[in-house]
């Protein structure tokens, strides 16, 4: 499975993409949504960061690629940005902490 990472924090990009390769996934690290290849079919997005962490940003991805499950983290989830991330087209938002050890939940082999 093709994984797309919005992640800055690099080491936390350093784990994400360790665990990746153990789990026999391909990766990239994305700066826009328009370099997103049709071949991902999972996106991985820092939702405290400002340019990926906010509605219009998760709303057009779920429209742009409907095939593409989207999960976002964030260091604390607050229910009131949960539910609005939710709506926006996040399919699954984890705290920051257990995204690693979570990952293998989402790949698809």
């Amino acid at each position: 499975m093709h994984v797309g990472l919005f992640i800055k924090d690099f080491e936390l990009g350093t784990k994400v993409s360790a665990k990746l390769t153990e789990l026999d996934s391909t990766f990239e690290f994305y700066e826009k949504s328009i370099d997103i290849p049709e071949k991902t079919k999972l996106l991985v997005i820092d939702l405290d960061h400002e340019e990926t962490g906010n509605e219009f940003f998760i709303h057009q991805l779920s429209l742009d690629r409907v095939d593409v499950q989207i999960i976002g983290y964030m260091k604390q989830i607050v229910k009131e940005k949960h539910d609005k991330f939710r709506i926006a087209g996040c399919n699954v938002i984890l705290p920051k902490s257990s995204l690693v050890k979570n990952l293998s939940t989402f790949i698809r082999i």
